[in-house]
Formats: structure tokens, C-alpha cells, sequence
């Protein structure tokens, strides 16, 4: 592969992010939900949140266009990389279906699809499921298409996103419609709250990624309660034909979490 460009749109996530895809690209930073949970609003991180309102990232070229220009560049160099690689995940530092920042992201994301590289989106926003023009643009390239939606099951931790009934009822649609459809349980906040989550949405949704509440610690959940709720999403995958992902949160207390005999 060439050498990676400088300031590059798409770039290699460490960390839990890495978890979810080799490849992410973040065009914007800022986000409208306010989820109290949020790593970005916490710690080293909370500087690069951005605030309430979405911000084109400068690393990027600092207008629309520019960052659109540099992201085709970067997928003309290094797509078959990227395809080897499992394709580009949108994105860790904004949810990309906002009104603000829906128009580059399909842009993006309609430009690598149309070079065969697979694209995940991962967002709160069901505002886009009813826009024709992005559906009927996609379409034709959903079996490189994964969208997802983050699914806590509490509403009130997340002030300003549509609520979680509403985000499974956009993702039914998008099934209906023959997308691949997949679940972000992260962060779990209870155990309880997840698995119905889980329980609601089985029927349409492929696959399920879960993972606790960031900072790690091993103190803020029932370990009990962790391996009942690991022992029935496994026999509901059985029942229902999904697949899952442990996230190495999850198994990092499912391994210390255990309380002596």
C-alpha cells in the first residue's frame, strides 16, 4: 500500500474504535444529541467533541468540497487497500446522518460505494430514511451498505436524538427495503435495557455489537447479570439467526468481573 497521505480524511482508528472498523473517516466534529454517555464529552476526548453544532473538521480541508475532493482522492489511491480491509467506517467523532452533516457523508459514501469499497454507517438520526433521493441512491450498492443505529433503550440519556423506538422503526424500513441492517448495544447502560433492545429489534436487524460504558471498570456492573444476558442473546442468535460481536469491554469484565467462589 502508498504511503498514507498527509491529513487524510480516511485514516486508522486505535483504540475501541478499532474494534469497529480498520478504516473510519470523520468529516465533521460536533453533535446536536448531547448523549450524556459520550466518550468525546468526557476526559482527554471532550476537546474534540466539538460542541452542539457540527463542524466541518480543517484536517479535512475546512469547506464541504474540499473535504468531498480529498476523500475521492484518498479512495482513487487506496481502494483496493481498503476494500482487503472490510471498508470505511463513518464515523467516531459525529453521528454522520445529522441534517448538517448528511449531504458530504452521502457524498462520501455514494463515491466509495460506486468504487465497490464497502461502507458502515453508524448514527442516531432517522430524519434521512425518508429522503428518496438518498435511499434511491444507495440502493443499487446495499449489498456494500451497512447501516446501523445505536440502541441503548434510554431515551433520557439522550436528550436530543430521536428516540430508540423510532431508530428500530427506521431500521425495520431500511430491512424492508433490503439493506443490511446492524446494532450498536454501546454503551450498555443496564443490562435489562439492552436485551430488550436486542429481543425488539432480532427480526431486522443482522448483527449486533455490543460493549459497556467507557471508562472500563469493572465496578459498575453485576457480573450475575452480564452472564445472563450473554447466555440469552447467544440462544436468541440461534432463534433468530443474527450475528453479534463481544466487544472487548464486554469481555474484559466478563474475564475480571467475576466474583470469587
Amino acid at each position: 500500500m502508498k504511503r498514507p497521505l498527509a491529513h487524510r480524511a480516511i485514516y486508522k482508528p486505535e483504540g475501541p474504535a478499532a474494534e469497529y472498523a480498520v478504516w473510519g473517516c470523520n468529516l465533521y466534529k460536533g453533535c446536536r444529541h448531547q448523549c450524556t454517555y459520550c466518550y468525546l464529552r468526557r476526559g482527554p476526548m471532550g476537546k474534540q467533541l466539538g460542541g452542539a453544532v457540527p463542524e466541518i473538521e480543517k484536517k479535512v480541508g475546512g469547506t464541504e468540497e474540499k473535504a468531498y475532493r480529498r476523500f475521492c482522492k484518498e479512495v482513487d489511491a487506496y481502494q483496493e487497500q481498503f476494500k482487503t480491509d472490510g471498508g470505511i467506517f463513518f464515523s467516531f467523532s459525529t453521528d454522520p446522518c445529522l441534517p448538517e452533516t448528511l449531504e458530504l457523508t452521502f457524498r462520501c459514501s455514494l463515491y466509495a460505494l460506486e468504487h465497490g469499497v464497502p461502507v458502515f454507517i453508524l448514527t442516531k438520526d432517522v430524519h434521512w430514511v425518508a429522503l428518496d433521493y438518498v435511499l434511491g441512491s444507495w440502493h443499487p450498492y446495499r449489498d456494500l451498505l451497512h447501516l446501523g443505529f445505536t440502541l441503548t433503550g434510554h431515551n433520557e440519556l439522550e436528550p436530543n436524538a430521536p428516540s430508540n423506538i423510532m431508530r428500530m422503526d427506521a431500521m425495520r424500513h431500511l430491512h424492508e427495503y433490503g439493506f443490511h441492517t446492524w446494532a450498536s448495544i454501546e454503551p450498555v447502560i443496564d443490562f435489562r435495557s439492552s436485551l430488550e433492545m436486542i429481543m425488539d429489534s432480532a427480526g431486522y436487524c443482522e448483527e449486533f455489537r455490543i460493549g459497556l460504558l467507557s471508562p472500563y471498570s469493572k465496578t459498575r456492573y453485576c457480573w450475575d447479570e452480564c452472564d445472563r444476558f450473554m447466555r440469552t442473546v447467544v440462544r436468541l442468535a440461534g432463534q433468530w439467526g443474527f450475528e453479534f460481536i463481544w466487544k472487548e469491554s464486554i469481555q474484559k469484565f466478563y474475564r475480571e468481573g467475576k466474583p470469587s467462589e
